[in-house]
């Protein structure tokens, strides 16, 4: 199966590069592949990204270069999973959608950051996966899957199973995320999601061992958004 992963900031680099994390998503990822998976896969920014770019605020940089920052803090990331994976991967990030897709027809790994100023990793994701014509998509963040409001915030909110791409959409069509700003999902990737209809899952770090068997279809802990058909 073709699938695309995309591992925030939130579990990668916490606060900085978490290594025994990066080392075992290069084993699973290995895992994968002796099964014949093809996985591609999207890395994010994290506490990283967001201190250098809080000090680049300071600096008086435009927001364009907020996100510029950002983006090579993502591929940063993805350079360190890189090296992590050895030859299984190709041996520099990605900077295109397109570039991601030719390295898997290569069979190799591509992982790559973010690519464009105002485009998050989660956008990316969901535009890989609908490029590159993935069966399924995964976001892996701490919150470890999508609740009704933010849990770190409010501990009323409620986590929610199972939902429609259209539902996600509309739970959080009305934010805009700034640079560096964190976000389950951001609108844009949540409608990409919904017109590629692509199934979609949203885990936690704590999934990652089961990643195998999520993907062959067993029961997780997260969230499942699922296409609606028109």
């Amino acid at each position: 199966m073709r699938v695309t992963l995309c591992f925030g900031g939130s579990i990668i680099s916490p606060e900085k590069p978490d290594v025994d994390c990066i080392r075992e998503i290069a084993g699973i990822v290995r895992t994968l592949k002796t099964q014949r998976h093809d996985p591609l896969i999207v890395t994010g920014g994290g506490g990283p990204a967001r201190e250098y770019i809080e000090i680049a605020q300071k600096l008086r940089i435009s927001s364009s270069g907020l996100d510029k920052i950002g983006i090579d803090v993502t591929r940063l990331h993805a350079r360190m999973l890189i090296s992590a994976l050895g030859d299984l991967a190709e041996p520099d990030p990605v900077t295109t959608i397109e570039a991601a897709v030719r390295a898997a027809l290569k069979n190799k790994v591509p992982v790559m950051g973010g690519t464009t100023p105002g485009q998050t990793t989660d956008a990316v994701a969901a535009m890989l996966a609908k490029t590159s014509n993935s069966e399924l998509l995964i976001f892996f963040s701490d919150v470890g899957a999508v609740y009704t409001a933010d849990p770190k915030l409010n501990p009323k909110a409620k986590k929610i199973d199972t939902m429609t791409s259209r539902e996600l959409v509309n739970l959080v069509g009305g934010k805009r995320p700034a640079p560096g700003m964190k976000i389950i999902i951001d609108p844009v990737a949540a409608k990409l999601i919904e017109r590629s209809k692509i199934k979609t899952i949203v885990v936690g770090k704590h999934e990652l061992k089961r990643l195998p068997e999520i993907i062959r279809g067993a029961k997780h802990s997260g969230t499942t958004i699922v296409p609606v058909s028109e």
